[in-house]
């Protein structure tokens, strides 16, 4: 990587103002700069013009001229506006000196600059300086200017706030470090009032920090303080962390771009000062509405199921990955599939990232409808925030699944062997109750034979699982700063190799077929004598007859899951 200063950056954006060349400068192209006075007399102005020679208006016409090739990057900025007029009009002042001394707001954004070099020292007047989108890994605040009031580091690669916070300018009012790596519950001792005794506004948003209440009472010190920025961090889970953060800094105005109301101020009054359950931890509801788009399994059922046995009970779940500390009960087991094991394992390895820890959960099943309606939800608590923020930023991954279980009568030598065991273990008390049953009636004895007779036990095998469709529901908005997020997940169907290769299989065999019958029909229509056309027109008229016109079958409903997730705060 190459090593780029702030100086050298500042060097080529100054080269690319042209202030000393066309259409700036001294150059021949300026001739009312060469006359004496700057003025030509009108009579003779247009005899003795030179065609490669400009008036001042021209060469200030091309410089602010919309899709000019002289348009300065930074069009916006009204300083680079007027020193490249300056520079038409009195070239001769342009010097490095008065540059130094002219700029009081500096922009060198996305020029790869990995360090603030002390050239910066030499612009005396300076009080913003932008320096978003490089690649600074560390700010030497003993390179600042001592005028600045504005400091904006947005985007960077920065980690730590030691340095900056070695020697900053002492009348700085805005820090901006937002989209960095600031991480860790130390870097909260440099954000104190001995540090910035003048800070106004602070922008954090976008780090990876935790610890919610070491930093809101750092901050707390900070006595000007009226804007903070915090979206994006993981602190921002915790349960109490907009309350606590108002009640905490009672000067504050604006919270993460919200305007803090003096109804909130009430709602949250007193909430900083309850000691209890100060616990830098996350809790999330995950509610699971409905589904839309099964295909209904009942046709596919009477094709196969042409006897009695197996009795076949299906049923649907909805699976989603979660993030959480410990393991729930209800935390999906290890089926058998109809699936080819390779395949299974490679899915399940998508559910399970190592690096977040998440678990896979699922509703309770229901039986088939076009509309399944769910009433599920679960509360997720977790004290990972940081490992938390990652997974609401790569999305939950929400899979449909049916589960279905075979049941077949027992063997008659397991229903011996049942018995066995029940005589071993009942003894004299079963013979007991045989004599009291021979006591009674013989029409109960015969009802009770029958119904005997009548139940069979059923044993089951174990499940057979099979994933319908999968997607990942994104929760980034929740990191932006939205307590909540609803969501209908468009299910992209998941097939097994085997069944994949079946629904290639099936498009050129059918082709096949329809060849096939055509050139047959073709061969019986050449080889069969020719008809009458009456005969011919009654045949027709009875083929539509027999044949009722096919309706095209209706498309088929996409796989949905309506879902929600919700951010708990107080």
């Amino acid at each position: 990587m190459d090593h780029i200063t702030v100086s050298q950056a500042l060097r080529q954006q100054l080269e690319a103002l042209c202030l000393k060349s066309f259409p700036c400068g001294s150059g021949s192209w300026n001739k009312p700069h060469l006359v004496k006075g700057g003025r030509i007399p009108a009579d003779t102005y247009w005899e003795d013009s030179d065609p490669d020679e400009e008036s001042q208006g021209t060469l200030q016409d091309l410089l602010n001229q919309q899709n000019s090739p002289w348009e300065p990057e930074d069009k916006y900025n009204s300083e680079v506006q007027l020193l490249r007029e300056l520079a038409v009009k009195c070239p001769e002042n342009i010097t490095d000196l008065f540059i130094y001394s002219y700029f009081k707001r500096l922009r060198i954004v996305n020029k790869e600059v990995t360090e603030v070099d002390a050239q910066l020292l030499k612009f005396q007047n300076l009080e913003e300086l932008v320096l978003s989108v490089n690649k600074l890994n560390t700010v030497n605040s003993g390179n600042l200017p001592r005028k600045l009031k504005i400091l904006e580091l947005c985007s960077n690669q920065i980690s730590s706030l030691k340095d900056v916070s070695v020697n900053p300018p002492p009348l700085l009012q805005h820090l901006g470090l937002a989209y960095n790596r600031v991480q860790g519950s130390s870097e909260s001792m440099f954000l104190t009032a001995d540090i910035w005794p003048n800070l106004v506004s602070l922008d954090l948003s976008y780090n990876d920090l935790t610890d919610l209440f070491n930093l809101v009472s750092r901050v707390s010190t900070l006595q000007n303080l009226h804007i903070l920025m915090l979206q994006g961090n993981p602190l921002t889970f915790v349960t109490k962390y907009r309350g606590y953060t108002i009640d905490s800094l009672p000067k504050l105005c604006v919270l993460d771009d919200i305007l803090i109301l003096p109804d909130e101020k009430y709602r949250y009054s007193g909430l900083s000062k309850k000691k209890e359950d100060r616990e830098n931890k996350a809790k999330f509801y995950v509610r699971i509405r409905k589904v839309q788009g099964i295909p209904n399994p009942s046709a596919h059922a009477e094709q196969q199921n042409l006897g009695d046995y197996p009795v076949t009970t299906v049923t649907y779940h909805v699976c989603y990955e979660f993030i959480e500390d410990q393991p729930s009960s209800n935390m999906c087991q290890s089926y058998t599939c109809d699936q080819p094991q390779q395949s299974t394992e490679g899915h399940e390895e998508q559910l399970y990232p190592l690096n977040l820890h998440t678990g896979l959960f699922k509703s309770d099943g229901s039986f088939w409808n076009e509309n399944i309606e769910y009433d599920y939800v679960k509360e997720h608590t977790s004290t990972d925030l940081l490992s938390l923020k990652s997974f609401l930023l790569s999305g939950m991954k929400v899979t449909v699944r049916e589960e279905k279980i075979l049941s077949w009568p027992k063997v008659p030598e397991e229903n011996a062997a049942v018995s066995k065991l029940d005589k071993k273990v009942g003894g004299k008390d079963k013979e007991k109750d045989k004599a009291r049953s021979s006591s009674r009636g013989s029409k109960t004895d015969g009802k009770s034979k029958k119904k005997k007779e009548n139940l069979i036990e059923l044993r089951h095998d174990p499940p057979i699982v099979k994933t319908l469709g999968s997607a990942v529901m994104p929760l980034n908005n929740i990191v932006s700063g939205e307590m909540q997020t609803f969501s209908v997940c468009n299910l992209e169907p998941f097939y097994s190799s085997i069944e994949q290769q079946h629904a290639n299989e099936k498009c050129p065999q059918n082709s096949n077929k329809t060849k096939e019958r055509k050139l047959k029909s073709g061969r019986e229509n050449v080889e069969a004598p020719k008809t009458s056309r009456s005969s011919s027109g009654k045949e027709k008229q009875k083929d539509t007859e027999m044949k009722p016109a096919e309706a095209e079958p209706p498309p088929p409903v996409a796989l949905t899951v309506e879902m929600e997730v919700q951010l708990v705060c107080v």
